[in-house]
């Protein structure tokens, strides 16, 4: 997997920036890098597993802090069985104390609640997607997933020109040249595009 000064090495690379006194310093690179993980967490994000204890009779199962109820993906309780998520076509929703219905669950707020009790104690499996964690040193390898180098690739070049336009943009006194904005910006959303449309065909799917 690739660490964070390798991935300023691809930049530099596609920023023609690789001699002795680069352009790009290595903290703007790294803020960049940091907001490209962040913008293709969005398109795709990490998979986790929770591992709640559920027991007999439960309706409403409290979700931990580091779970997002809205995130839920799949439900399958302690024997494996995949419960389906209640999709409101002509049934009643999930209530906590409602008259029981199908083996369904929905999510409001950050509880699942169940169409019929839950039939024993047990752990039930809830798989869930997070975002993943922009790169805080150079030692760990990035969030990613294998061979999405050239997204995050993309997307840091298209962050990294946005803000050296918007940067060089507030200095310009319009006395010669090009505005840094006319010149760089365009091309930083093309990379943006890029990147995210790369992103998307990736997207990890909700059902």
């Amino acid at each position: 997997m690739t660490t964070r000064p390798e991935m300023r090495t691809m930049i530099r690379h596609r920023l023609a920036d690789e001699g002795p006194d680069p352009l790009w310093d290595d903290d703007f690179l790294n803020d960049a890098i940091a907001e490209a993980v962040r913008r293709y967490s969005t398109h795709i994000p990490r998979q986790e597993v929770a591992a709640i204890g559920v027991q007999p009779g439960d309706r409403e199962i409290e979700m931990p802090e580091d779970v997002n109820a809205l995130r839920i993906v799949r439900v399958f309780d302690d024997r494996g069985v995949l419960w389906p998520r209640w999709e409101g076509s002509g049934e009643a929703p999930p209530v906590p104390h409602g008259q029981p219905g199908n083996v369904t669950w929905r999510v409001w707020g950050n509880t699942v609640l169940l169409g019929v009790p839950a039939p024993r104690n047990g752990i039930w499996r809830l798989e869930h997607l997070v975002h993943r964690d922009a790169p805080a040193d150079d030692l760990l390898t990035l969030d990613i997933q294998p061979n999405d180098e050239d997204i995050i690739v993309a997307l840091g070049l298209a962050v990294a020109l946005s803000r050296r336009a918007i940067n060089e943009g507030k200095r310009y006194t319009g006395r010669a040249g090009v505005h840094p904005m006319i010149a760089l910006h365009p091309r930083a959303i093309a990379l943006c595009r890029e990147g995210e449309e790369v992103a998307e065909i990736g997207r990890v799917p909700a059902g």
